[in-house]
């Protein structure tokens, strides 16, 4: 069990803010587990998922890498839910297809009489132990670590799989398999991965792109678009990517819809003269995940062009 912090290990300060305090070891007092089962718990310090980044995954990965390759069957990973689908998505992309790590967290915290953070905790335990391939395990479901992505602020049941749905549910200690994953493992291969910086830049109506200039300036490598509809932007969106994509930055466009393909399917600044400028399109990834698989291929160059590693990452290597 790595344990790394979130809701699911907060109590409130002296402010009445939650605060990540609760090790790994306190967490797994009051979880009831088969008697077979033995634990070893690694507890990372303990963050606000909010407050993480992109290499403090990476070196988590790491951390459950090494568990499973000195002898561990199964890897429970405690996190805070704000970027759950962050770390979930690299952790798919990055570790074997069959490797059996559950990750899990909490909405309400442990401190609090009715938290989910047992319930939660149980399952993801049955989960590592039924080999269940990466998941997000939360409400009683293991959503693919490539597909989970979080959907509300504070429900329950705050994770989806979207369209795949989910690999397993979980009823009174069981496991009940309903599918196996089709994506991730892209990067498995893949020794000393770089995560570039990517940064996110959102649009709306008449929105102007000087966000793009600002990314450019201040070193991203990559910009996640999030774009309209189909993947489109309209004014001065097109010299803009072309201005990146000439200043060597990859542009990548996702929709802020959250579901659906993005095509280059329209004129007038839509993703057909993007695409002519030079933008590469996420498929169905969501921007949160998106940002991710982009930072991956920047950082894993021998494995293809960035346009050709996303088209592997959501179509499914």
């Amino acid at each position: 069990m790595v344990a790394t912090g979130g809701t699911i290990a907060s109590r409130s300060d002296g402010r009445g803010a939650l605060v990540p305090v609760i090790r790994g070891a306190e967490l797994l007092a009051g979880v009831p587990l088969a008697p077979t089962t033995t634990v070893e718990v690694v507890d990372l310090e303990p963050v606000p998922s909010y407050a993480t980044t992109l290499p403090a995954m990476l070196a988590v990965v790491d951390r459950i890498r090494g568990l499973l390759d000195s002898g561990c069957d199964g890897v429970v990973v405690t996190h805070g839910t704000d970027t759950l689908e962050e770390m979930a998505f690299l952790t798919a992309m990055l570790l074997p297809r069959d490797a059996a790590v559950a990750l899990t967290g909490a909405q309400r915290p442990a401190s609090e009489t009715d938290t989910d953070a047992t319930r939660n905790l149980k399952d993801a335990f049955a989960v590592a132990c039924s080999s269940v391939p990466v998941s997000v395990v939360m409400g009683g479901l293991a959503i693919a670590g490539a597909e989970a992505r979080k959907v509300h602020s504070s429900a329950i049941d705050a994770f989806s799989g979207g369209p795949a749905g989910a690999l397993a549910l979980i009823d009174d200690g069981e496991v009940i398999r309903l599918s196996s994953p089709l994506r991730g493992a892209v990067f498995a291969g893949t020794s000393d991965i770089a995560m570039p910086r990517v940064d996110i830049v959102k649009v709306g109506a008449g929105s102007s792109f000087e966000h793009v200039e600002a990314s450019m300036a201040a070193g991203a490598r990559g910009i996640v678009l999030e774009a309209m509809g189909r993947g489109n932007l309209g004014d001065g969106a097109v010299e803009a990517v072309r201005d990146a994509v000439a200043a060597g930055v990859t542009v990548l466009l996702t929709s802020r819809t959250g579901a659906g393909v993005v095509r280059p399917a329209y004129g007038l600044g839509g993703g057909a003269d993007l695409a002519a400028a030079g933008a590469i399109f996420a498929g169905d990834l969501t921007t949160s995940r998106a940002r991710v698989a982009l930072s991956l291929a920047l950082g894993s160059p021998g494995l293809g062009s960035p346009a050709e590693i996303i088209e592997r990452v959501w179509r499914g290597a």
